[in-house]
């Protein structure tokens, strides 16, 4: 019983966190009644939290605190190849004006690693802003580099949101193009993410057979039309996550 109270302890704070991050800060009355949790419960978590520097106080409102950087940069240190694909992105960068990132999937979810962006509009993702598979070019390529369980095992957890008209919404659909993306070693994204922003997405293999990530290249569709996108773009993305994939060898 005591281990299982640890454990709920844990997944409160770990909930109100989330919360926290996902509203861009929040107070102690917001919680309360976000959670139904008693005010004592909650301010106890947040408390100990905040012991832990794990967020900071403003005024009413709570903040993530600034450790959680140093957390992050820690969990891309522990993947030595992480730092060799950044280097291949700040190399396309100087060859290419466009958005290029590297992400990665986990628990289901496309973690944006790093970016390097020469758009006119300053991107407004972060590293460790999460994405969905299904309707991004880098979590399509993802895909359907995975086994069809692990596929299923995705769609089940989290479905299909939408969000744009764009977006695929049947699983039927989704599995034909990741055939498609197959044959052709490289994933389109027509905004079925952000409206009016378009990407082609290509995946990093690791030795042990694998998927390290993906890299994708993409911009405003003003900027981009299909044909480039599909030749001089899909054709780069391509050789360069073939060139890492074979350097990881």
């Amino acid at each position: 019983m005591a281990k299982e109270n640890k454990l709920t302890t844990t997944a409160t704070s770990l909930r109100l966190l989330e919360m926290i991050a996902d509203s861009g800060g929040a107070t102690l009355r917001e919680l309360v009644q976000e959670t139904d949790l008693a005010k004592s419960t909650v301010y106890k978590h947040l408390s100990t939290l905040q012991a832990n520097e794990f967020l900071v106080k403003r005024g009413e409102q709570y903040l993530l605190g600034l450790h959680h950087l140093t957390l992050g940069k820690r969990a891309v240190e522990m993947r030595d190849r992480y730092h060799i694909v950044e280097k291949k992105i700040d190399e396309l960068r100087n060859d290419i004006e466009a958005d290029i990132d590297f992400t990665v999937e986990e628990n289901g979810r496309l973690i944006l690693v790093s970016e390097a962006t020469r758009t006119m509009n300053e991107s407004i993702f972060v590293p460790g802003s999460q994405f969905y598979l299904h309707n991004t070019a880098a979590g399509k390529a993802i895909l359907a580099s995975l086994s069809a369980d692990r596929i299923d095992e995705i769609l089940d957890i989290h479905g299909l949101p939408r969000s744009t008209n764009t977006t695929i919404q049947s699983r039927s659909e989704l599995k034909s193009e990741l055939e498609t993306i197959r044959s052709k070693g490289y994933a389109l994204n027509l905004g079925e993410c952000v409206e009016g922003y378009w990407s082609v997405g290509s995946v990093i293999m690791n030795p042990e057979g694998d998927t390290l990530g993906a890299i994708s290249i993409g911009g405003p569709a003003y900027r981009i039309d299909q044909t480039r996108l599909e030749n001089e773009f899909a054709e780069l993305v391509y050789e360069s996550t073939n060139e890492l994939t074979k350097k990881f060898r």
